[in-house]
């Protein structure tokens, strides 16, 4: 269990730092560089960095949604979730919230990194929403963060649980093989 929870951390991380990263490269020093320079960028080189940028938005967004799916479920599912003060009273919430921040992240990465018209249309003022996007991945990494600080303890046996005898159940139990 240890190697699977290690596995599905690392492969999250990785994922993190790839979208996070490659979004924070794009606002801050590919949008720069292209400014310093007039617009004398050559399209196939621009071409060539979008197709990039797309595959890296691609591979890093399936890494976040199923490491972090799975890693939640599994969360959920082994531990409980100190609920005596923040974060864990506001969990779930911050869950959510970090959740429903990540699909926009991911929906505006690859808006811009792709083909459409709306990606077009979205590069035209490509600084402004590649500052949203790298202002909401920044927020979902802190997000991240406060969840982690959470007081987790392991869900004991006893607290699983259990079978509710019937009185079908309770009948089969007490008879003996010769009768009842």
């Amino acid at each position: 269990m240890i190697a699977l929870d290690l596995l599905l951390r690392w492969i999250h991380i990785f994922g993190a730092i790839m979208l996070v990263g490659s979004t924070i490269f794009m606002r801050c020093a590919y949008v720069p560089a292209k400014a310093d320079v007039d617009g004398d960028l050559d399209a196939n080189f621009v071409e060539s960095l979008r197709k990039r940028w797309s595959f890296l938005v691609m591979i890093s967004s399936g890494q976040l949604l199923v490491s972090g799916l799975i890693g939640f479920v599994l969360l959920m599912k082994n531990f409980d979730i100190s609920k005596d003060a923040f974060p864990g009273s506001a969990y779930h919430m911050i869950f959510g919230i970090k959740f429903l921040l990540a699909f926009v992240v991911f929906f505006l990465a690859a808006a811009l990194s792709g083909r459409s018209g709306l990606a077009q249309k979205l590069r035209e003022r490509e600084k402004t929403w590649l500052t949203v996007n790298m202002v909401l991945a920044i927020t979902v990494v802190c997000f991240a963060g406060m969840m982690r600080l959470a007081d987790r303890s392991e869900k004991s046996t006893s607290s699983l649980p259990q079978a509710v005898p019937s009185v079908a159940n309770v009948h089969e139990l007490t008879s003996t093989p010769d009768g009842p």
